[in-house]
């Protein structure tokens, strides 16, 4: 009897594992175009292109409407011919004015309208002040690394005769580089990476983490890893702090003036539930306070290299915190709406006039 039940018990096995694969398939599916649907950006086309020396560049005279987390409607992104978003400008400066170029990632690169980006609100600041004296060119590109833009600089970014470099980088590193990964985990950070490009995968954390850990945490204490916690506190992003050493190596061999921003973000020690929901993690961890962590690992770096290395460096997470409600500034855990942006322009600037960066004389 159990002989001829074999047969059917296996085909019924094969039947619900595909009816299981298919509605995780579907649910993966409608979760992909619901995300598509509410960022309305399925009809945007492609605004990057490759580059064999530093990654990708944005596309030459790229324009088209892209939708803002801040209007909540689409405004026009614009990209002019060299591949810089905002205005047109020459390879070579005039002499009497001071060209400041600011390199970073999809904070710096900034969300549309064209007004919104913190490099667009620095130069309305500077014209106030010096109308047409002061060039300010945004040279963000989402996705970049530390990595992206020693190799921009290095390649392209020089020929545009830079006076100062502004540089806001970091999060791209954070997100990318584990500290378990070379110890504890390696062996399963090409699993995670995987899974993390699912959004069943990310849902689900996500789940577990907002609704399900803090009401099991009321019952049971969990006892965490302290050789994990450990070394997050210890944690030393080498790459990082080579890269950003070779960027100011490679400026002051230039005669470039070089100005380092700390990472600011959404997260603090109290945080609304509205603004956790904000929250993206990296895909080695879904614990905010591991995330917390690293942001002062990479912002104590910043600071070390500064002092060292005798460079400004404007301590744009400090600012953020002393900043009423910061949460409503962000729309994600590091990317600022426009008023956001506002603050980091008016950061940038108060430091520069203070402390002298550019003379208005």
């Amino acid at each position: 009897m159990a002989t001829k039940d074999s047969p059917n018990q296996l085909k019924n096995c094969l039947f619900s594992i595909v009816v299981v694969l298919l509605f995780l398939a579907l649910l993966e599916c409608s979760l992909r175009l619901c995300a598509q649907f509410f960022l309305r950006q399925a009809d945007l086309d492609p605004y990057e292109v490759p580059n064999s020396k530093w990654g990708w560049s944005l596309k030459p005279g790229y324009c088209a409407y892209r939708y803002s987390p801040d209007s909540g409607r689409k405004e026009l992104l614009v990209i002019n011919s060299k591949g810089f978003r905002g205005k047109e400008f020459t390879l070579h400066k005039d002499p009497n004015n001071t060209r400041v170029i600011v390199m970073g990632d999809s904070v710096t690169f900034g969300i549309v309208p064209e007004s919104c980006p913190y490099p667009a609100q620095l130069q309305r600041l500077f014209n106030k002040q010096h109308l047409g004296k002061i060039e300010v060119i945004n040279a963000g590109v989402e996705g970049y690394s530390s990595e992206n833009v020693l190799n921009r600089l290095r390649y392209d970014i020089l020929q545009y005769q830079p006076d100062i470099l502004i540089v806001y980088v970091g999060w791209n590193d954070l997100y990318s580089i584990n500290p378990l990964s070379p110890r504890l985990y390696s062996k399963y950070a090409g699993v995670v990476k995987f899974l993390n490009r699912f959004y069943i995968y990310k849902a689900g954390r996500k789940f577990i983490f907002l609704w399900i850990k803090p009401r099991v945490e009321h019952f049971i204490k969990i006892n965490r890893d302290n050789e994990e916690r450990r070394i997050y506190e210890t944690f030393k992003p080498q790459r990082y702090e080579a890269n950003l050493k070779e960027i100011i190596k490679i400026c002051r061999k230039n005669n470039i003036r070089v100005v380092l921003l700390n990472l600011a973000s959404i997260l603090s020690e109290r945080m609304a539930p509205e603004d956790l929901q904000k929250v993206h993690y990296p895909y080695f961890t879904s614990d905010i306070k591991n995330l917390m962590i690293l942001q002062r690992r990479y912002n104590d770096t910043i600071k070390q290299i500064s002092q060292e290395e005798g460079v400004p460096m404007i301590d744009l997470d400090g600012y953020f915190n002393r900043l009423p409600n910061k949460g409503e500034l962000f729309f994600d855990t590091l990317h600022p709406l426009c008023k956001g942006q506002y603050y980091i322009a008016k950061a940038i600037f108060d430091y520069m006039v203070s402390y002298k960066i550019i003379d208005f004389k």
